[in-house]
């Protein structure tokens, strides 16, 4: 009998080694005639144990494929009631799950244990990156947005779509990079602005920067910057242009040609007339972002700004002046007439600029050539005249008389030598209505004589009322 126990005990440890390693044994044969003793008993409960746990391993086997109704095995397994709870939590795992992936991140589970909290750990990160998502995204729109309202005034919307696509467009930096400059500037207009309601004054302006900035856009430039009525735009940055120089060409003298239409506008509302001067050059700039991470601006630095903004200062209404650098970017087909020589600081030799006066590819764009002789005045006007030092006088009034005039022009007489482009102010004692002498201001285009005495004069601002008066006093004959 003892051989017959040790035998039985064999199987059971034979058992429990095959499912130590992972295979499913088949219950033990019990002798017939093993007494009902406690031996008996135990191979009964190990074979029961056998069976229910082959049954569970094929549960699980059929969970872990996903297929969660296991109510067929259920069927055999005393412990049903448990795996049935097991398989209601799973089902209402995957409902929670796909609940999560539908972008619901408040759900939780609490009927798992360890597994709840790290489930619930999970969703809360998930909700949490999330939240940065979005919070990244507001920022990004925020940018755009800036991008959009920063440049979009200034540029063509396909520049503003090329720079929301660089990550690296906003960063601070520069780097150096010929481009070209075109400066604008209304002539007389602080004169102008003093005399008019500040209503009339910011309408006019906003009008005719309107008018620009449409034109500016329409040739790729970018404008760096409006200083009240001064408009500083690039060609070539930010984005490189290989025909940077005749953009610029174009977009100059299509403004120069839209001033017609911009004073149309100003008569019918019975404003005054105003005139702008152009310069346009060609050369090495700084360029970037400058400023601080709370605040930059995109901008141009160096002397070429500095040259540009000189040439713009010896421009009278209606020229367009252009360096001796553009000519040579922009050539072939320039039009060109009367050299200007400009003396700018730092520069030993002056810079001999031209008149740009249209471009033979672009007849349409040709700009009207101002009518050089003046009529006589029946009789002589005298004036007192100084010279203009920014917006100072230089010095002591002095004695003048104007002998002949045009629309914007005038041949004036006067006792001292006064170089070309110098900015005059002159006072005429004429019945206007006005309190007190009305100030007439205007540029020195060139001598007319050897002996310095008479000057030809480009006006830049004359007040309504004088400039009605003295087109009553023109005849028809000629001075030169």
């Amino acid at each position: 009998m003892i051989s017959v126990e040790r035998e039985l005990i064999d199987k059971i440890t034979a058992a429990f080694h095959y499912l130590r390693t992972g295979k499913v044994p088949q219950p033990i044969p019990i002798p017939e005639d093993l007494p009902n003793n406690e031996l008996r008993q135990l191979f009964t409960y190990v074979n029961r144990f056998l069976v229910e746990f082959a049954t569970f391993t094929e549960a699980m086997e059929q969970i872990a494929q996903g297929e969660l109704d296991v109510r067929p095995v259920f069927s055999r397994m005393a412990v049903s009631h448990s795996f049935k709870a097991l398989q209601s939590n799973l089902r209402h795992l995957t409902w929670k799950t796909q609940q999560i992936a539908g972008g619901d991140l408040e759900q939780q589970v609490d009927f798992m244990g360890d597994f709840s909290t790290a489930f619930n750990s999970m969703t809360q990160q998930l909700k949490d990156s999330r939240e940065q998502l979005l919070d990244l995204n507001k920022q990004l729109k925020r940018r755009n947005r800036f991008i959009r309202e920063t440049f979009g005034r200034y540029m063509s919307d396909d520049v503003v779509g090329v720079l929301l696509d660089m990550p690296e467009g906003l960063k601070l930096g520069g780097e150096k990079r010929e481009v070209t400059l075109l400066w604008s500037d209304l002539r007389g207009f602080t004169a102008l602005s003093e005399r008019l309601d500040p209503t009339i004054v910011v309408a006019l302006l906003n009008h005719y920067l309107s008018a620009m900035i449409e034109i500016i856009q329409q040739h790729g430039g970018t404008i760096d910057d409006i200083i009240g009525d001064a408009i500083l735009v690039l060609f070539g940055a930010p984005l490189p242009l290989e025909d940077a120089a005749p953009r610029a060409v174009r977009c100059a003298l299509e403004m120069q040609k839209t001033m017609r239409i911009v004073n149309e506008h100003n008569f019918q509302r019975g404003w005054p007339e105003i005139e702008m001067g152009i310069a346009v050059h060609t050369g090495e700039v700084v360029l970037g972002n400058i400023g601080s991470t709370k605040r930059s601006k995109y901008s141009v630095i160096g002397q070429t700004v500095n040259l540009t903004a000189r040439i713009e200062s010896f421009t009278v209404g209606g020229q367009v002046l252009v360096s001796p650098t553009l000519i040579s970017a922009a050539n072939p087909g320039l039009i060109l007439g009367d050299e200007v020589k400009v003396h700018a600081k730092g520069m030993r030799r002056a810079i001999r600029c031209h008149d740009l006066l249209g471009h033979n590819n672009h007849p349409e764009l040709s700009l009207e050539v101002e009518e050089k002789d003046c009529n006589v005045l029946a009789e002589p006007l005298a004036f007192a005249y100084a010279r203009l030092i920014g917006k100072r006088l230089d010095e002591q009034m002095e004695p003048g008389t104007l002998v002949s005039l045009a629309h914007r022009r005038a041949v004036v007489e006067i006792t001292g030598p006064l170089p070309a482009h110098t900015n005059i102010v002159l006072r005429f004692e004429l019945e206007t209505g006005e309190e007190k002498a009305p100030e007439v201001y205007a540029k020195v285009m060139h001598p007319l004589e050897e002996s310095g005495k008479r000057y030809l004069i480009h006006f830049t601002s004359v007040p309504p009322g004088l400039q009605a008066q003295l087109h009553r006093l023109v005849t028809k004959e000629k001075i030169f």
